[in-house]
């Protein structure tokens, strides 16, 4: 009797796992038919931008032309569509008289983008300030106001690659000197890779 007991004690333990293993697999059967939502971007997610671009002067009658830039970013997502974030750009444009006037704006930016399926549509607006400089004159911090808008190919997980323009508008405002005061108009179009995490 004394070996008969701990037979079925151990005959009782499994049985008892096997109608927990089975209770359990049939459970999981139940929540993988239940579909899941895949979101490409969520609360809390992060990319950091990189891009370069082409910088075509909209005023100043061509006495600047055609230039370029480059543009470093963070952005965080606080929603599966909004993102804020932060971009600084180096960009320049010679002059007809073979000088160059160059810019530094950095800008807080708001992000709405909507995606279908790999593909994402984001539409930005930034305000920030600006260096500017040309000649031995500089200007700071010059107001910056830009609208971005581009469409991009999520590759992997981590990357998305695709195009993005903008429009930017840079006034400069001389309280001593009205004479001196002017406004910029520039419109850019470039390639940008994004990393997420």
């Amino acid at each position: 009797m004394k070996r008969c007991l701990p037979l079925l004690l151990i005959l009782f333990l499994a049985g008892g796992a096997y109608t927990f293993a089975a209770d359990s697999g049939s459970g999981d059967d139940v929540h993988q038919d239940a579909p899941v939502e895949y979101k490409t971007n969520d609360t809390g997610d992060q990319y950091i931008k990189i891009a370069i671009m082409g910088v075509q002067p909209q005023n100043f009658d061509q006495q600047l032309k055609t230039g370029g830039a480059a543009e470093l970013g963070y952005h965080r997502f606080i929603s599966s569509l909004f993102a804020l974030g932060f971009d600084i750009q180096f960009g320049y444009n010679p002059t007809i008289g073979s000088n160059m006037f160059t810019f530094v704006p950095m800008t807080l930016t708001g992000t709405f983008q909507p995606y279908i399926g790999r593909f994402e549509f984001p539409f930005t607006f930034g305000v920030g300030a600006a260096l500017e400089s040309y000649l031995s004159r500089n200007y700071f911090p010059g107001l910056v106001l830009k609208g971005q808008a581009g469409a991009f190919f999520r590759a992997t997980e981590s990357w998305s690659f695709g195009i993005e323009s903008e429009y930017m508008y840079m006034p400069q405002w001389y309280r001593d000197h009205p004479e001196y005061n002017d406004y910029g108009l520039f419109l850019t179009v470039g390639l940008v890779a994004r990393y997420h995490f």
